[in-house]
């Protein structure tokens, strides 16, 4: 192939350069040669596509002259990439790492091929595979957690996307989505455990550099504000609305607000966990906050939503699903502007009603307030809710204030009662 004169590349002198048929060898590509970078060639094909590779003979591939030399062998070309968006920059650093290992006696092909094959078996769902094997389910109870938020909203997006190839800017792009969807609590989720994924994809070597470390989003900072407690008339609307829901979100909100439990608890309960004699719901520590088993009584009214739940085969069903009890229920938001929606209508029906932003959070909340205002202290309050001890009680005071507990719970209901009646 003919090769025309050296020339001295610039990045716009490369830009402009268009491909001429006069002076155009039999084969129709044109070839140049860097004057700055020898070796570094500049591809022209007649559809005006620019590419770079490298020439180059690799010392001792030609054996020894008889004083002992070395000498170099064939010549080996290396296709670079094309122009754009490979930079005349990053086109001669790149041939120049690759003639200076030649003179070394090393050839970079077979590196290149090496890392072309370790870039495509590790795939995110390869790896993102081995992660969860080897170091999330050994080692995190609520492993499934993990898996469901990176399998929901991460694997259908770099499935087969090498993680080598993963950006800071991909990351980005994957929580922007998740919070113009109002996922805030979804997109913290996923940046926390990409956070630990790429930790142990560097420790492992599987990559150089985190494209995580650093990421800043001041739009995922969790609330400092714990939430609020809901006045009478706003307790009676959430309850009417709740039951224009229906199964699974109407049951489940008027049990969060009858109980004060997180909406975990309650959303990934299965049957196995209620205690029908004992009239209690008994959530493992495998899946509570706290690490360790919580006892949740259960009112008669709780109880009687409870027994008018579907049901399905078995005794390992989830108790609120939309898919026979196979998995629990999901679509928390979408649940929640369908409950503001009712609400908002109901409020357009009393010209002097009205409602304040709140979240699901503040049943919780307003439970605990309310509770106070009945006369419960602290340590009840706490072990109702769910709130670890904090200090030498967490040593010493193995009380469970089940009891108290019980108490609690139907006083609380029929205060809750009372007000949505």
């Amino acid at each position: 192939m003919k090769t025309l004169n050296r020339k001295r590349f610039t990045q716009q002198g490369i830009e402009r350069l268009c491909y001429d048929k006069a002076v155009a060898p039999p084969s129709g590509r044109i070839e140049i040669e860097d004057e700055a970078c020898p070796g570094l060639l500049l591809r022209v094909t007649p559809r005006n596509v620019k590419s770079f590779s490298v020439i180059y003979r690799v010392i001792g591939e030609g054996g020894t002259s008889p004083k002992g030399r070395l000498l170099a062998g064939k010549q080996h070309r290396i296709t670079l990439g094309a122009s754009p968006p490979l930079e005349l920059t990053a086109a001669r650093r790149q041939a120049r790492d690759i003639i200076q290992a030649a003179t070394e006696g090393r050839d970079l092909r077979t590196e290149r091929r090496e890392k072309n094959l370790v870039r495509s078996v590790n795939t995110f769902e390869a790896v993102f595979k081995r992660f969860m094997e080897i170091e999330i389910i050994p080692n995190v109870e609520a492993w499934k957690n993990v898996d469901g938020v990176l399998r929901r909203h991460v694997l259908p997006h770099w499935a087969r996307t090498p993680v080598h190839d993963i950006r800071r800017s991909h990351i980005h792009e994957l929580i922007d989505e998740l919070v113009k969807q109002g996922k805030h609590g979804s997109a913290r989720e996923v940046r926390k455990h990409l956070s630990r994924f790429f930790n142990w994809v560097v420790d492992r070597e599987i990559i150089a550099d985190n494209p995580i470390h650093g990421l800043k989003r001041g739009d995922l900072q969790a609330s400092e504000e714990a939430g609020r407690a809901l006045s009478d008339h706003e307790i009676r609307y959430i309850w009417r609305a709740s039951l224009s829901l229906g199964y699974p979100f109407g049951s489940l909100y008027q049990l969060l607000l009858l109980t004060g439990q997180r909406r975990t608890e309650w959303a990934a309960a299965s049957r196995s966990e209620i205690n029908a004699d004992k009239r209690w719901l008994e959530i493992p520590k495998a899946r509570y906050k706290g690490d360790r088993d919580h006892l949740v009584p259960l009112g008669s009214t709780v109880w009687s939503i409870v027994e008018k739940l579907p049901t399905w085969t078995g005794n390992d069903y989830f108790l609120f699903s939309s898919k026979d009890g196979k998995v629990p229920v999901s679509g928390f938001s979408k649940a929640k502007i369908r409950l503001d929606q009712e609400i908002r209508r109901m409020i357009t029906e009393d010209p002097a009603a009205s409602i304040l932003p709140y979240r699901i959070h503040d049943l919780r909340v307003t439970c605990e307030t309310r509770l106070a205002t009945l006369g419960f202290n602290q340590d009840v309050r706490d072990a109702l809710i769910g709130h670890a001890k904090s200090g030498l009680q967490k040593t010493y005071n193995k009380y469970d204030y089940l009891r108290e507990k019980c108490e609690a719970v139907v006083a609380y209901e029929t205060h809750i009662l009372s007000l949505v009646a």
